[in-house]
């Protein structure tokens, strides 16, 4: 099923490497952007979404870096069964803070740490494909929210 024709705004779907050797894929691309980087109103970064943890649990950072971002969050997450733990000023420090640094709102999104994490012990039998389906979904109505209505973003820098 398409939504194209309920866009209000453009989605961009960008893939980064080198997260780990300090950002590089990101950096690279906010200062080498295809759009001009004023278009750019909303990163989405899903930094490790497939161990949703028995709780349910969705972190989330950057939340506050845009209007009734904390608000959103928490709207969208009962059909859902998930359970947000929304932070509205830290921001985090994934490949969506080479965006905020741009003065660019952002929601980092991930399922928590674990033991295996960095680890080759990390492998693909360890990820809930159910909860991390869950977890787009949610990704999903957060995306469509923002770029189907007159959602209103401004930039809202965080203390630091």
């Amino acid at each position: 099923m398409t939504h194209r024709s309920t866009l209000k705004r453009g989605v961009l779907l960008v893939a980064f490497g080198t997260e780990e050797q300090g950002l590089l894929g990101s950096k690279y691309f906010v200062d080498n952007a295809i759009v001009p980087i004023s278009q750019i109103k909303l990163m989405i970064n899903m930094d490790m979404v497939g161990r949703l943890n028995d709780a349910k649990q969705v972190y989330m950072g950057g939340a506050g870096t845009f209007p009734g971002g904390v608000e959103l969050m928490k709207e969208l997450v009962p059909p859902l069964g998930l359970l947000p733990v929304v932070h509205a000023g830290s921001v985090g420090g994934s490949d969506h803070v080479s965006f905020y640094k741009k003065n660019i709102s952002v929601l980092g999104i991930h399922t928590g740490g674990h033991p295996q994490y960095h680890t080759p012990e990390d492998t693909v039998e360890l990820i809930n494909f159910k909860g991390q389906k869950q977890v787009c979904h949610y990704i999903f109505n957060a995306i469509m929210k923002v770029a189907s209505t007159a959602y209103d973003m401004k930039f809202i820098p965080q203390g630091e």
